[in-house]
């Protein structure tokens, strides 16, 4: 089903696009977090 896996594939990109987003945005604001 090209639709099904179609949508799956605009889901995870979104997903990932979000998670990348807020851990920039929450280093940003948080500038003393640091990566191990």
């Amino acid at each position: 089903y090209p639709l099904l896996q179609g949508t799956f594939l605009v889901i995870t990109i979104s997903a990932v696009i979000a998670n990348f987003v807020s851990e920039i945005i929450y280093v940003y604001l948080d500038p003393r977090v640091r990566y191990e």
